[in-house]
């Protein structure tokens, strides 16, 4: 089971009985699962590891594989596994992907908006102002804006579904502090292209 785990920046986690230090490709083990009391915690959705450990530049945050008894107790998307590998480390654009991902293939799932730290996913429009920052808008004619090197991203919807996605990193063509809609950056990326092959 594909799950996404957050660490100190030791790759050590404190929560529930002692220290435990994780290594990358290394398979971790517990002798049972419960959530909130035993075993190894991960979550479905990865910002909601940030509930424990933030995005704030002091923490580190994997895609992880979860085998073993697993168990749930519909505390957001949480789990407790018995046999926990850590299998890639994630950049935050990286963990900007993976909430795109989340939520296009769970579009009906409770719990997918997230304002703390270095990251903001909302409804129809999101900023952040923090370099390497996340600000995801989901909507109709979602719009988003951010500093410069922060990973801005767009999921579309209609009442049939989600229609098209896409996520950027603030540079170039895509200006620092300016709101845009997915059309408003594409044509600024397009723009910019043109000028560039003119001036060549």
């Amino acid at each position: 089971m594909k799950v996404y785990k957050a660490t100190d920046s030791d790759m050590s986690c404190h929560m529930g009985h002692g220290i435990f230090r994780y290594q990358l490709g290394v398979l971790a083990t517990a002798q049972a699962s419960q959530c909130g009391s035993t075993g190894l915690h991960a979550c479905e959705y990865v910002l909601d590891c940030a509930t424990y450990y933030g995005i704030d530049g002091k923490h580190r945050f994997f895609e992880a594989e979860a085998s073993g008894d697993i168990a749930e107790d519909g505390v957001n998307t949480r789990i407790s596994c018995t046999e926990l590998t850590l299998t890639r480390e994630l950049c935050n654009k990286d963990i900007a992907r993976e909430v795109m991902r989340f939520i296009i293939k769970h579009p009906k799932r409770d719990g997918w908006q997230h304002n703390r730290g270095m990251a903001v996913v909302a409804e129809e429009s999101a900023s952040i102002g923090v370099k390497d920052g996340i600000a995801i808008a989901r909507g109709e004619n979602p719009k988003v804006k951010g500093c410069s090197g922060a990973h801005i991203g767009w999921i579309r919807e209609t009442d049939d579904g989600i229609k098209d996605a896409r996520l950027m990193t603030v540079s170039g063509a895509i200006r620092p502090d300016t709101w845009y809609t997915i059309e408003e950056a594409e044509e600024a990326i397009r723009r910019a292209g043109s000028e560039t092959e003119t001036d060549s």
